[in-house]
């Protein structure tokens, strides 16, 4: 027998027994469309993928920006995303609150309620926000918060004032979506170690896989996702790749083993519509099938597509 690491012993582990799972309910064993050299369900997939970061804007008339906006997108309404989805056989997503719009949450609490129960939320909180405010924003479909690190966006930065935000939410179940580039969101991490609130790790902490990979760090933050409430999104691989179009099948060794750490708390977003990057926009499709590569299994696939937000986003 192969040595295998401990991490690959857990990885093999885990996707057996996601396969006896999945056979459970008719998905392995079903007809399966090949999609640049990965499978996915036919019969799961319109149903059950999910798309967990995207941002809307507008229409202005509806949801206008404030006048100290970060940046000024162009339109990007939610039944835009909705026929994108459709096209690519997505049902379910996440609208990540965009940092233009601040801690107004309307256009995306309009869209999910308009999603009937399809779509989830991650919010932009602060201080000021009450747990009457919090409770609001629960019923009405957002199950986490995001901190910006990344120089360009606005945010808090006090790792206290932080952490006694992220503590304030985890009685609502919800989670912590940290952005930030690996050197930055290290300390933060390391702080937080006791932290019960989950973490997930947004946009792979924004490595630019166009260069050596920073060995030492990238094990710190293959010991983090090692700890059981540490969650990393497997999203951003343009701007990983600094804008280079698609495909990236050099990445995808990096990206992979990045699942391994955490294969049953791992997700994926493709960012729609790309605001802020480097380069052409991706083609939504073109990311599609790099994650359907990067999870060289049915059960991988089940598992960062369907099961682990399903299960995130509750």
């Amino acid at each position: 027998m192969d040595d295998l690491s401990p991490v690959q012993v857990a990885r093999r582990l885990f996707i057996k027994q996601t396969v006896i799972t999945a056979a459970g309910i008719s998905l392995v064993g079903g007809t399966f469309d090949q999609t640049l050299g990965a499978t996915v369900s036919t019969s799961s997939k319109p149903s059950s993928v999910w798309d967990c970061h995207t941002h809307i804007y507008g229409p202005w008339d509806q949801f206008p920006l404030p006048a100290n906006a970060a940046y000024t997108p162009e339109p990007a309404p939610f039944p835009e995303l909705l026929a994108i989805h459709e096209r690519l056989g997505i049902n379910h997503g996440v609208l990540v609150q965009a940092a233009p719009y601040g801690t107004d949450h309307s256009a995306i609490l309009a869209a999910i309620a308009n999603s009937k129960g399809r779509y989830r939320g991650v919010g932009i909180i602060d201080e000021d926000t009450t747990d009457a405010q919090l409770q609001i924003l629960h019923d009405g479909g957002l199950r986490g918060i995001r901190f910006n690190l990344m120089g360009h966006l606005p945010g808090a930065r006090d790792p206290q004032k932080l952490r006694r935000l992220a503590e304030r939410v985890a009685p609502l179940g919800w989670h912590v979506l940290v952005h930030g580039e690996l050197q930055d969101l290290l300390p933060f991490l390391k702080a937080w170690e006791d932290l019960a609130t989950p973490l997930v790790i947004d946009h792979m902490a924004r490595p630019d896989l166009t260069k050596p990979i920073d060995t030492t760090m990238m094990n710190e933050l293959r010991s983090q996702l090692g700890r059981s409430n540490r969650w990393i999104k497997l999203s951003g691989i343009d701007r990983a790749m600094q804008g280079a179009a698609g495909p990236w099948p050099q990445a995808l060794d990096q990206v992979r083993g990045l699942l391994e750490c955490a294969p049953e708390r791992a997700i994926w977003g493709s960012d729609w519509p790309h605001p802020n990057i480097k380069g052409p926009v991706p083609r939504d499709s073109d990311l599609l099938d790099f994650i359907l590569q990067v999870c060289d299994s049915p059960a991988l696939q089940k598992a960062v597509l369907i099961d682990n937000p399903a299960r995130l986003y509750t």
